[in-house]
């Protein structure tokens, strides 16, 4: 059953709870500080609250098969017409929820992050947990997200167990270049990607890229209002290439190069990185002030 659904949750905002990418994103902001600023003061003194938010994270995972989870269902037709709440993540006009294959990419690095933290901080059972949660995500995530159909990673797998896949270039590329697609898997998926960005036609690699390369349907779509990506059509194609459905953006362009820069595919990444430094040094991503 994918009925409307309905939260008695407390809300944060428009979310029902936090979003899937808000703790693994404090988390790895709070190791990249420590590794850049040497301040084990400060780890002293922070170390139970990251421990904290690192327990909610992981307590998120309520069937135990090691991927954090949001409350609601990402089921398709499971968004009201007129928005009640919030999906998983960032890309906030998108059903990502449950199982969300951008969030458990963050949530694995978060560990790793933690893993490294708890030794440091001199918390041995803490680093053992860490390390432990993160082989089980990574054991977990490639065969759940991975749609054997497109040849690519999933957005997110549904609470009813469905896939829902859209060709998101960022999803692939931080899964990618966090180590969490088998070696020999990676290739084949920016394969895929590529053939699907020619296919579609897209070449302004100066605006950036757009965050998936076909409509997001009208039953995975949260924000209905044209102005963010909302079509009139099941399909949604009257809404592509809007805002987050299908728009062009540098935002989380950096995964999908990275990726293909770790793969060694130097000439795949500059010829999307190097058009967008271009309009950067222009001026071309930024807004004007008369």
């Amino acid at each position: 059953m994918t009925g409307v659904q309905t939260c008695a949750l407390p809300i944060y905002g428009s979310f029902p709870e936090f979003a899937t990418d808000t703790l693994p994103s404090l988390l790895i902001a709070a190791e990249d500080y420590i590794q850049g600023r040497q301040d084990e003061g400060w780890l002293t003194r922070n170390y139970d609250q990251l421990k904290s938010w690192t327990d909610k994270m992981l307590a998120t995972d309520k069937d135990g098969d090691g991927l954090i989870k949001y409350t609601l269902t990402g089921n398709s037709g499971s968004w009201p017409a007129s928005i009640q709440f919030r999906p998983a993540n960032w890309w906030d006009t998108i059903g990502f929820g449950h199982e969300d294959a951008y969030a458990n990419a963050l949530a694995y690095r978060a560990l790793r992050g933690m893993e490294q933290l708890a030794q440091r901080a001199n918390h041995p059972e803490d680093q053992t947990c860490f390390r432990a949660a993160a082989d089980q995500l990574k054991a977990a995530y490639f065969k759940t997200f991975f749609d054997p159909a497109t040849g690519v990673l999933a957005g997110w797998r549904s609470a009813d167990g469905q896939l829902h896949d859209y060709y998101f270039l960022w999803v692939n590329g931080i899964a990618i270049h966090y180590g969490l697609v088998p070696q020999a898997k990676a290739n084949d998926i920016m394969d895929h990607l590529l053939a699907k960005l020619k296919e579609v036609g897209y070449t302004r690699f100066d605006l950036g890229l757009p965050g998936n390369l076909i409509p997001v349907a009208k039953k995975d779509y949260v924000d209905h209002n044209p102005r963010f990506g909302g079509g009139t059509n099941e399909d949604n194609s009257d809404g592509f290439q809007i805002y987050e459905n299908g728009g062009a953006t540098a935002c989380f362009a950096y995964f999908t190069v990275a990726a293909l820069y770790d793969l060694g595919r130097i000439n795949d990444g500059d010829k999307i990185f190097l058009p967008m430094l271009d309009a950067f040094a222009k001026g071309g991503f930024q807004g004007h002030c008369d």
